[in-house]
Parts: C-alpha cells; structure tokens; sequence
C-alpha cells in the first residue's frame, strides 16, 4: 500500500508542478462536467423518478460520467480504510502545501463562475418537484 500512496503523491506533485498546469486545466474543466452532469435537470428528474422514458439515455455520457466519479470516491474510500494511517499522512502532507490551496481556489472560482445561476434554479425545480410528489401521495392516501 504505502508504493501506491507515493505513487499518488508523486502525481499530486506533478499535476501541482509547473509541467502539470495543462493538466489542472482539463482537470478543472472535468470537474466542471461532473458538476453539471450532477446539476443537470435530467438527473434531477431522474432523482424522482418523473422520466421514465429517460431511462433509456440511463447510458448517456453524464451518467457514465457520474458513475466514474461515484466510483472513484467509493475506491479511494476503500484504500483508506486498508491503510489509513499512510493515507493520513499523505493527505495531511498535501494539505498544508500552498500549490494545493491554490489549485482548490481556482476549482472553487470556476465552479462558482459557472454555475452562478444554474445552482438555485435547479435547486427550486428540485424542491418543486419534491413538493408536487409529496401533494401526489398525500392526496393519494385520501381517497
């Protein structure tokens, strides 16, 4: 475990290094089509299960998209709990590294540049739709 965790942080440190800054550029742009994929109506329709003729693009690129991310976070999660002691310390060694505080920054700005007005609207069709599900099964259980 401990070759794979300094091979993680050898790619950290690549990716922070100046020869890796085309690489933070497509990173951030793929966290920005994860995010949308995320924030897209279609899975927000998806979420309640409004679409069912959706379920045939269940395959689209988004969604194949969310599943790596999902993925991802379920494996890396996985390995954490093999060695958690060795991944503390890489974490908190890349931490407290400044080129990392940056890199989250310019994340965080172009996250927040892009979805400036994409965030509340899908979150008020959201709750619009959650509220139109709960007036369905209230006036369902009525009769």
């Amino acid at each position: 475990m401990h070759s794979v965790v300094a091979a993680t942080e050898d790619r950290f440190h690549f990716i922070l290094s100046k020869k890796g800054k085309r690489v933070r550029v497509f990173l951030v742009r793929d966290i920005i089509a994860a995010a949308y994929a995320f924030l897209d109506d279609e899975v927000v329709g998806r979420m309640f299960n409004e679409k069912p003729e959706s379920r045939v693009s269940l395959e689209s690129e988004e969604h194949a998209m969310v599943m790596r991310v999902v993925n991802g976070f379920r494996y890396l999660r996985l390995a954490i709990k093999l060695a958690p002691e060795v991944w503390t310390e890489m974490l908190i060694r890349m931490a407290v590294m400044p080129d990392v505080h940056k890199f989250t920054l310019d994340v965080v700005s172009s996250l927040f540049i892009h979805f400036k007005g994409k965030i509340p609207e899908t979150t008020f069709v959201c709750i619009s739709r959650l509220m139109h599900k709960m007036e369905q099964t209230r006036s369902s259980s009525e009769f």
